[in-house]
């Protein structure tokens, strides 16, 4: 069976729209925050920043493990540019922020002699 003209532009338009709802899957799955956590390290300072799923929502927390004498840790909120948590010298963990739709938060470690250190934004 020979294809018309018509027939090819139908099945042009087909995979189109196909590739269309594979990308926009595609860029759903990828809009979505990632839960996990990662190392952050300025000099000795060294902090977990963790994100995960509570109640259906990310939520952040800024964890050291290692805090010799002068380390400071925070979490700021990039839509105020203000502190959300901290900055602080407590090297235990901080409480869960809620960090789901709307909000951005990034944590931050840093010594009495180096510099300011953050995490990915979330």
């Amino acid at each position: 069976m020979r294809f018309t003209r018509t027939r090819k532009r139908a099945s042009a338009v087909a995979l189109a729209v196909v590739a269309m709802g594979v990308t926009g899957v595609g860029s759903a799955t990828s809009a979505q925050a990632a839960e996990g956590s990662w190392t952050i390290r300025s000099g000795g300072c060294v902090a977990l920043e963790k994100v995960e799923l509570q109640s259906g929502h990310d939520h952040m927390a800024i964890d050291p493990i290692a805090a010799p004498s002068g380390c400071t840790f925070g979490i700021m909120d990039l839509n105020t540019g203000q502190w959300a948590y901290g900055p602080t010298t407590y090297p235990g963990q901080s409480p869960w922020l809620y960090d789901g739709p709307g909000m951005s938060l990034q944590a931050c470690t840093w010594g009495p002699r180096s510099a300011e250190v953050c995490g990915p934004p979330n």
